[in-house]
């Protein structure tokens, strides 16, 4: 997979007061980042590989809103392999970048952690947490917060393929993303414990 430049010109909308994203070209980025191939598979945020449970013992509510957002946003993209190496640090500043639409998240997060809930409504559950990141105006402050710890080069070129991802199938009806969510969902046993994890922080009901 390889950025495109529809990509990125998607990517510097987000910031448009970031001058050295506003200027770089995608042969820029191609040639900083080993040809501009993508692969989710060897980016490492940083954190010690376990992928089962919160890095965190006891994380505070915005921090596992943070755990929460990120495993949807990788499901979402096909990047499961990254919450290997999430960091509470991480988790904790994506919650904080999510915070003005995390009352918005809740009735999807009880979805989650609900074990009655099909697979099917836990798919549409992370449809719609990545849908109301970007709808409330959140994405690039999340797709920050995730990315924050690549070199810079890197972070534009999994932020933009990131964003190009969701604006694609956000574009969409969502049934063939759910579809491939459902999927996703058969090894992403994480989500579903920092779903629970995380209405408990937050004191849900």
């Amino acid at each position: 997979m390889e950025l495109t430049q529809q990509q990125l010109d998607a990517f510097k909308k987000l910031y448009p007061r970031d001058m050295q994203l506003q200027i770089v070209t995608l042969d820029e980025i191609a040639e900083c980042t080993e040809g501009g191939e993508v692969d989710w598979s060897k980016v490492n945020l940083g954190g010690v590989a376990d992928s089962a449970v919160l890095t965190a013992s006891d994380p505070s509510c915005g921090m596992a809103i943070g755990y929460v957002v990120f495993d949807a946003i990788c499901l979402f993209i096909g990047a499961a392999s990254l919450r290997s190496s999430l960091t509470a640090k991480c988790a904790a500043e994506i919650g904080e970048a999510a915070g003005p639409i995390e009352s918005a998240l809740e009735q999807y997060i009880e979805v989650l952690m609900d074990s009655n809930s099909s697979t099917t409504a836990n798919a549409g559950a992370v449809f719609n947490i990545v849908s109301t990141i970007y709808s409330g105006g959140c994405m690039g402050a999340v797709l920050s917060a995730m990315f924050g710890n690549l070199s810079w080069y890197q972070n534009a070129l999994y932020g933009a393929t990131a964003l190009g991802t969701i604006v694609a199938a956000l574009a969409t009806d969502g049934a063939a993303e759910i579809g491939i969510l459902i999927v996703e969902l058969a090894t992403a046993g994480f989500l579903v414990n920092d779903s629970i994890t995380c209405a408990r922080a937050c004191k849900y009901n």
